[in-house]
């Protein structure tokens, strides 16, 4: 075995080494901060001996320890207080507040587990990395720490803290009842504290971390069925709204595809008109929005002026200067953070994984990843014994005399009949459920629905993930997928009312802001290509590969988007900032006058005057070279109505 190597982070060391005394530490017996300041010990970075975590004057030292909770409760984690009769005050973690209670899945429910995620992946940072091999994909959701403390609110039936921006920043105080997906968005469903109103939060918008607050609440049977049939469209019509529309024969196709209950009938001259009925004005006016110019809108009268004067305002209006402007950078794992998820990950593999390994499926630079796990290993509280809460051991190859060697082991440590902490976090059980539900419109397994009821069981959280999209031929493409076919399909690509004919050869199938898309060598093309599948209106033939394709260089092809192009920056209200928030790589900061900018890239031109057409009133561009995206579409469509 490996000498033991030292630290060279002391803020690190004393972080992860107060989380794991703290999880050690129970409501019973919490430890008082004396205790802590007092017996805490870390490696001495200057030398092979071992110093207190806290040194220094009094007052120094409290506000370091003040300091590192909350650096702990930022992370998602709640360090509890309890008070005592002599008036101190003693801390705990609660076991249970980061990782969910044990879970076990058999074989059959860990195959279609990874066969969800490969659909469904969330990411670098989540669920993927425990239950598959290799690196993190392109999420579809967006990763959130946030996910960790709302699961185990609506679990403990508690009242949660967070700041919220809507029109303006505030803080709201919710009893949370339930977390929804909807086209690839998420959502808490709560009850406001003050009057029991049932609301819905989008979880891209709280922008701080969830405080877990001690107050209980109960659930009535309706407050469950209201928040269980809750959905993101703006208020139901009283009767359903039918839009009498006119495109072109092959678009009328895809659309009564994509919109079942749509009746059309085709006219002398050869154009054909549809009457497709919608719930709500708002799914009335997407619809248009999204076809564009394809469609030209007949009735009914209302709905048409409000199209043409959602039309005169696309893109207009004066936009704030951006000099001074402060962008979020995207979201990534912190410090802490990414120390227990490797430390978990580790706990989840009883062979152990390789810094290799470990860098790999964390996109970590190897060294960081050495540097994480030898602290935790090395890690020695109080007295120096062993009896501490990182159960890791290293293994070094003894033939390799490479100090930077990728193949450095690191194991969970078992030897003492310790029982490790469950390898999944809240956020995970989330993270599963979502992959879950949304891999039983593709694959039919009865593996999967166990693996629901674990979590469901496990979590106490009903979870709803639902798409509006209609997508008729999953189950052709994914056994392309699965048995390397190549299909012909009859294609509608973009804002095209043309439909074309298409030869391709699928080889990836995911999810992303409530579509799927598949990546597949086009034999049309003559190269990798990515299709979305609502836009296949037919596949006409299937017959096996024969031949071998070359390599696809892009390997995060589903969120290419957000790393090409020119940069571009859009002021949003709240009306419209729902449609930037799913954008790959998307950046956002806030005015003095709490308005939202965001900056992202384009490299199609043609992508952000759709993308303005559809956010109309109260998105501005202020990038000089794009401050006209959107205008010529929608005089186009002016002029056809």
């Amino acid at each position: 075995m490996a000498p033991k190597p030292k630290s060279s982070d002391p803020k690190r060391d004393r972080l992860m080494a107060l989380v794991l005394l703290l999880q050690n530490a129970t409501k019973d017996k919490p430890l008082t901060q004396d205790e802590i300041i007092r017996d805490l010990t870390i490696d001495d970075p200057k030398s092979n001996k071992l110093m207190k975590a806290y040194e220094g004057d009094r007052l120094a030292v409290r506000q370091k320890f003040e300091r590192d909770k909350k650096d702990i409760r930022s992370n998602g984690i709640p360090v509890e207080t309890s008070g005592s009769g002599d008036g101190t005050s003693g801390y705990w973690i609660d076991a249970d507040s980061m990782a969910a209670v044990g879970i076990f899945f058999d074989e059959q429910e860990e195959r279609v587990i990874r066969l969800a995620l490969r659909l469904y992946g969330f990411g670098k940072y989540g669920v993927f990395s425990i239950f598959n091999d290799g690196p993190g994909t392109d999420g579809s959701l967006a990763i959130s720490n946030y996910y960790n403390p709302l699961v185990r609110a609506i679990k403990l039936k508690r009242a949660v803290s967070f700041d919220y921006r809507s029109t303006k920043l505030k803080n709201r105080v919710v009893e949370p009842l339930r977390i929804a997906t909807f086209d690839g968005s998420s959502y808490l469903v709560a009850r406001t504290k003050e009057d029991g109103v049932l609301k819905s939060y989008k979880i891209d918008r709280i922008t701080s971390m969830p405080e877990v607050l001690p107050q209980k609440f109960e659930v009535s049977d309706s407050d469950s069925r209201n928040a269980e049939s809750w959905s993101p469209n703006f208020s139901v019509a009283e009767s359903a709204i039918v839009l009498t529309v006119v495109a072109k024969k092959t678009y009328a196709e895809l659309i009564c595809q994509q919109q079942p209950q749509a009746t059309s009938r085709e006219k002398k001259s050869g154009l054909v008109e549809l009457n497709v009925p919608f719930d709500t004005p708002h799914a009335a006016m997407q619809f248009l929005l999204q076809a564009g110019e394809r469609v030209v809108l007949e009735d009914p009268k209302d709905i048409k002026k409000e199209f043409i004067s959602w039309l005169k305002e696309v893109n207009k209006g004066s936009t704030p200067s951006t000099e001074g402007l402060v962008f979020s950078e995207p979201e990534r794992s912190d410090v802490l953070g990414q120390t227990l998820l490797l430390l978990h990950a580790v706990y989840a593999s009883p062979e152990g994984l390789t810094v290799g390994e470990l860098s790999s499926r964390f996109a970590m630079d190897p060294a960081d990843v050495r540097r994480i796990m030898d602290r935790l290993f090395t890690l020695e509280i109080f007295d120096g014994s062993n009896n501490f809460p990182a159960h890791i051991t290293r293994i070094d190859d003894e033939d390799d005399e490479d100090p930077d060697s990728l193949e450095i082991l690191y194991l969970p440590e078992t030897d003492n009949g310790t029982q490790l902490p469950n390898s999944l976090m809240w956020r995970d059980v989330f993270e599963l459920n979502v992959a879950l539900r949304e891999a039983t419109r593709v694959y039919s397994d009865s593996a999967i629905l166990s693996a629901i009821d674990k979590l469901e069981e496990a979590s106490g959280v009903y979870l709803g993930a639902e798409s509006s999209g209609v997508e008729a031929f999953i189950p052709e493409i994914t056994d392309a997928v699965n048995n390397k076919k190549q299909i012909t399909i009859l294609y509608t690509p973009g804002q095209s009312d043309e439909t074309r004919e298409r030869a391709i050869e699928p080889r990836d199938i995911k999810r992303l802001n409530g579509h799927t898309y598949i990546r597949a060598y086009c034999t049309t093309s003559e190269g990798w290509r990515t299709f979305r599948v609502d836009r296949i209106s037919a596949v006409l033939s299937t017959a096996q590969v024969v031949q071998q394709r070359v390599k696809d260089v892009e390997e995060n092809w589903l969120t290419q988007i957000g790393s090409g192009g020119e940069e571009v920056i859009v002021f949003v209200d709240a009306n419209s900032r729902w449609l930037f928030e799913p954008l790959p790589g998307a950046r956002w900061a806030v005015t003095k006058n709490d308005e939202s900018a965001v900056m992202f890239r384009v490299s199609d031109e043609e992508f952000l005057n759709n993308l303005m057409l559809q956010a109309g009133p109260g998105a501005r561009v202020s990038t000089p070279k794009f401050e006209k995206a959107g205008h010529q579409l929608a005089k186009r469509i002016l002029k056809n109505l």
